[in-house]
């Protein structure tokens, strides 16, 4: 009688830790555009995720006699919110086309208490907003009308029904674009085998204050980072296997729309991603993809006794020299990655903080709290760099770094003076449950060093 009480509550447990995410399941509103019209029904299935990035997902969205289905993806930009893809394809839409105004339905699905809030990123075209309307029969008009004005400004919030995931043959060509000619925002697969991503972040076009996020594998990277003609440079550590970085754009800066993109060069070759191409022209996010091989295998040789001499030993014969191997010359650019940061000799190394974590993610929050004077900072971590040319502004900016066991060294270096000397700012590092803010304060002759000790599961033994 025990075993079976216990199988129960066993399966019961396994149960439980199989149920899906908060996010997979089905979603549904209603909203009246006035009060005797008839409801315009919308409703959002979210399949299960990919390496916990990325979601396949079909929307319904139907009033009066119109009715429509549209495939797209949706993308974590962090624990709360779900980026909207670009593309919301049409599988089905009678008896009109609503076309580009599903443009509107672009920006972040935001969770709280099982209801999913759509926070659009406003696209204020007058040719968008009349595209399409008098394309077809005039009796269609105050439809149209209808729907376009639910799109555009209409609150949309939508209640969780159940946790069923969305499973159809669709989801795999959302999921991997190698199988078919529909763009839903995700790039062809990377095989390299680097074991760090070097990326370069930059704005195309005019300086507008657009910001970006960056998400690797569902782990935010940097969150709402203002981006320049200067390049924001960021390595990042790659897992063997699939990994998925994410690039969205936050808004559309003062000149719409976000014109962001990141390059980057691997064993295999040298790629762009850009939010300024034409088929990711308001998009809220592009994805990447990074296949990284694992390292050969190499058997250990077995080496055999040696045999054993019962007469005179054999003479060898003289070696044969080989001509000397032909060593390829490294670029002048490679050879500038190879050369130490001459600031982290020159200069003096000021220890502002030291403290003890006991987990290896650590999310770094910069921001000047005086005047925004034009500062930028380059970060390193143990004789690595993170990102340089970093602006410190008066928003807060996030980044996202992983320890090595026990002692790392954090080194924070001034780019520049600014027009108010010296380069300040405030940083506060979130560890686990461990929250620390310290003021940095650097110059052409100073850099600022904090001391991360971190005791992995291994140092708790």
């Amino acid at each position: 009688m025990r075993i079976i009480v216990t199988l129960i509550l066993l399966c019961c447990v396994l149960t439980a830790t199989a149920q899906t995410d908060k996010w997979t399941g089905t979603w549904r509103m209603e909203h009246k555009p006035y009060a005797t019209a008839a409801p315009i029904q919308i409703e959002l299935q979210i399949g299960k995720p990919e390496r916990n990035a990325l979601y396949p997902a079909q929307l319904k969205l139907s009033y009066g006699g119109f009715s429509g289905i549209y495939e797209l993806l949706l993308a974590k930009k962090n624990d709360g919110q779900l980026g909207i893809g670009r593309n919301k394809f049409p599988i089905q839409e009678k008896p009109f086309s609503l076309g580009s105004w599903m443009l509107y339905l672009n920006g972040t699905l935001n969770y709280n208490k099982n209801v999913l809030s759509l926070q659009r990123m406003w696209i204020s075209s007058f040719g968008l907003f009349m595209k399409g309307l008098y394309d077809d029969d005039e009796i269609y008009e105050s439809s149209k009308v209808a729907l376009r004005n639910f799109l555009y400004q209409d609150s949309i919030a939508l209640k969780k029904i159940n946790n069923t995931p969305w499973i159809h043959p669709h989801t795999n060509r959302i999921l991997h674009p190698e199988k078919d000619s529909i763009y839903f925002g995700i790039y062809d697969k990377i095989t390299l085998s680097d074991l760090m991503l070097h990326v370069l972040i930059r704005d195309e076009d005019a300086i507008d204050r657009d910001t970006i996020s960056l998400v690797l594998n569902g782990n935010p990277l940097l969150d709402r980072a203002f981006i320049s003609s200067e390049d924001k440079v960021l390595a990042i550590p790659l897992d063997t296997g699939m990994n998925i970085l994410t690039f969205f754009a936050d808004n559309y800066g003062r000149l719409p729309p976000n014109t962001g993109a990141f390059r980057t060069q691997t064993d295999s070759g040298y790629y762009t991603y850009d939010f300024s191409q034409r088929p990711n022209a308001y998009a809220t996010f592009l994805v990447a993809q990074f296949y990284r091989t694992p390292p050969p295998f190499k058997p250990v040789p077995v080496i055999a006794p040696p045999a054993r001499i019962t007469g005179p030993a054999p003479v060898s014969p003289p070696a044969r020299v080989s001509p000397p191997a032909m060593v390829s010359v490294p670029s002048l650019s490679e050879l500038k990655k190879l050369q130490q940061d001459p600031r982290t000799t020159l200069r003096k190394n000021s220890l502002v903080d030291q403290l003890t974590v006991a987990t290896p993610q650590v999310e770094l929050e910069l921001w000047d709290d005086a005047a925004e004077d034009g500062d930028s900072v380059s970060i390193r971590l143990n004789d690595r760099l993170i990102v340089t040319s970093f602006p410190v502004l008066k928003q807060n900016q996030k980044l996202s770094v992983v320890l090595e066991p026990g002692e790392n060294r954090l080194l924070l270096l001034a780019d520049n003076l600014g027009s108010i000397p010296p380069n300040t700012a405030v940083m506060k590092i979130t560890a686990g449950t461990i929250k620390k803010y310290v003021r940095i304060k650097t110059d052409l002759k100073q850099n600022n060093l904090l001391l991360i000790n971190y005791i992995g599961p291994a140092s708790k033994k």
